[in-house]
């Protein structure tokens, strides 16, 4: 976790000598920045000066993410992000930054661990794919000294039930909403010391709503993601105990019933990376199931790393055309289909293109439709019906499919 910046302490004794020592600090770290720089703005110049260190280091998206966090001595969360969106205009690699979003809010409820809910309500849509949210909850309890006591798991879930909800100006999308539900999913592992079965519990108690909704899924899977892909040293310290090997996975997840036993299969890619990327490992990793919606579910996942893998990072939509056409018949269109709406969650305005490219694929291999319905439902779920944002999104979408997007039409 981040710690505050030395001169908040100073803001304490003097406004006037804590301006000054900032802008101190600001000319001692900052000021070789504007060195040589006469255009663009301040914020532009960073992601300038951070993109030109990073490019001289193995893998530049990991240098983003240490380099912008410690902006946040200077400038905003929220001014933070526009330099992460400057450096993306650059380097295409870094539009998923869901790390990045950990980073930045985790430091932004640094600041005042009590506003932890408003640093939610004020993380970016469509960006870093919700890693903001996911951050802001775990700075909130993930930093806890000790496991919290069943009677303080009771008080807190009052907090865990209506954070992801709307209050206030702030109204979530519905995938907003979701992600938000698993990022506590993630949390409830540190509450309970890598519980599992606590951690689902918790789970099961908030992620039922009144009016039909039901997020345990979600949360599970989160619970489920921790094992398997923790992203800091206190995340791998929190499971290293627990953490099956490669050939322990079926023996581990046969512990558990239900969502858990699902979520704990499908979590697990990251153990499978090697059989995965080709389709027949694919068909394979999924078959610890028959059930038709888990199995499903199973598939769309997995092409959430795949298309990462082969559309953003190699740019390589052959690639993915061919794992596509590859799978048994009946998987072809969720193949395409799941690969599109990965590209608009990742970012709707930046994919679109993208996203389209991978219909008209679909297209050539006879499932378009199936590709096509899946963006054009997936509208609603990203974005308020009616706002602005929700019908630019319609719009990026080929007659018919932007008329059924923004409900003008049914077919």
């Amino acid at each position: 976790m981040t710690t505050k910046p030395t001169f908040k302490k100073s803001i304490l004794l003097s406004g006037f000598c804590a301006v000054l020592f900032a802008a101190v600090l600001f000319v001692l770290f900052f000021s070789d920045t504007f060195r040589g720089q006469s255009e663009g703005t301040p914020l532009q110049i960073y992601a300038d000066k951070i993109f030109t260190k990073c490019s001289q280091t193995g893998y530049a998206p990991s240098c983003y993410d240490k380099e912008i966090p410690k902006l946040m001595d200077v400038i905003s969360m929220e001014q933070a992000f526009k330099v992460a969106r400057f450096i993306q205009e650059k380097d295409s690699r870094y539009i998923e930054c869901h790390v990045l979003g950990h980073h930045l809010s985790e430091r932004e409820v640094a600041k005042d661990p009590a506003a932890w809910k408003d640093v939610v309500t004020r993380c970016p849509v469509s960006m870093c794919n919700n890693g903001c949210h996911h951050g802001a909850l775990m700075a909130r309890f993930g930093n806890e000294t000790e496991v919290l006591s069943f009677t303080q798991i009771e008080e807190i879930k009052s907090d865990l039930a209506d954070v992801c909800e709307p209050r206030g100006i702030w109204n979530p999308t519905e995938v907003e909403r979701s992600m938000c539900y698993h990022a506590i999913g993630h949390l409830n592992m540190y509450v309970t010391g890598a519980n599992i079965n606590r951690s689902v519990k918790i789970c099961e108690d908030i992620g039922t709503k009144k009016d039909g909704r039901n997020y345990i899924q979600t949360c599970t899977e989160g619970v489920l993601m921790s094992v398997y892909q923790p992203l800091g040293p206190e995340d791998v310290a929190l499971v290293k105990d627990i953490r099956p090997k490669k050939e322990e996975v079926n023996s581990f997840c046969a512990k558990y019933t239900g969502m858990a036993f699902f979520a704990c299969h499908k979590e697990s890619w990251p153990l499978f990376m090697e059989e995965i990327v080709e389709p027949r490992g694919l068909v394979e990793f999924c078959s610890y199931t028959d059930e038709s919606f888990p199995q499903t579910n199973c598939y769309a996942s997995v092409m959430n790393i795949l298309t990462i893998l082969f559309v953003v990072n190699e740019e390589n939509l052959d690639k993915l055309k061919n794992f596509c056409t590859g799978l048994p018949k009946e998987r072809v269109g969720l193949c395409f289909a799941q690969a599109a709406r990965r590209l608009m969650q990742i970012d709707p305005v930046y994919y679109a293109d993208r996203a389209g490219a991978v219909c008209r694929a679909a297209e050539t291999a006879r499932v378009g439709k199936e590709c096509y319905e899946e963006l054009a439902d997936y509208a609603s779920l990203s974005f308020h019906a009616g706002s602005k944002e929700f019908t630019q999104y319609c719009n990026t979408l080929p007659f018919p499919w932007d008329k059924k997007c923004l409900h003008e039409t049914t077919f």
